[in-house]
């Protein structure tokens, strides 16, 4: 199984940096500022709950210097852009880029197994996220679990992943993440 160590610092800040990206692009899909606060407290819990983890990997993104570095690194990405590109859409677009670096990088040095479980802790984060708060209910009635919107990303997501996983192992190359 691959470990941090078996990756470049730029390849261990996408592995690391994506689930943070993930929570971050699901919960601003759409919903009111109360169902963010829910989705991204969810979305930190199951990042807290990768500790438990049989992947070593997937487990160090869990570890509390790792988690405030993410947060650190998107903080810093967000406040570098301009308030019209502050979107769903660009983060959503950012988590992809990311993921896809992540990806990258676990398919160039690690097994499928390594993609299995990183592709699911992520997917399963992505849902988890999407499922902590109705969209679009008043009062807690009426609403859907999970928006158009969210869905739409969590599909866009799982074809990047599963894309990643079916394609055969490939030499090393560095992909620069910012």
């Amino acid at each position: 199984m691959i470990t941090r160590d078996n990756l470049t610092p730029t390849q261990w800040q996408a592995v690391r940096n994506t689930p943070h990206h993930v929570v971050i692009a699901v919960s601003a899909s759409g919903g009111s500022p109360f169902d963010e606060m829910l989705e991204r407290a969810a979305g930190l819990q199951g990042i807290v709950d990768a500790g438990n983890s049989t992947h070593p990997l997937v487990s160090e993104i869990a570890v509390s210097v790792h988690i405030m570095g993410a947060q650190d690194d998107i903080r810093r990405w967000y406040y570098t852009l301009e308030d019209q590109h502050r979107t769903p859409q660009s983060l959503q677009d950012k988590a992809l880029e990311t993921a896809r670096h992540a990806l990258e990088a676990l398919g160039t040095h690690g097994t499928p197994d390594d993609l299995l479980h990183y592709g699911e802790f992520v997917l399963a984060l992505a849902n988890r996220v999407a499922r902590a708060a109705r969209e679009g209910d008043v009062m807690g009635i009426g609403g859907e679990l999970v928006s158009a919107n969210e869905r739409g990303f969590i599909e866009r997501l799982d074809q990047l992943i599963r894309e990643r996983r079916d394609r055969p192992r490939q030499e090393p190359i560095e992909i620069p993440v910012t």
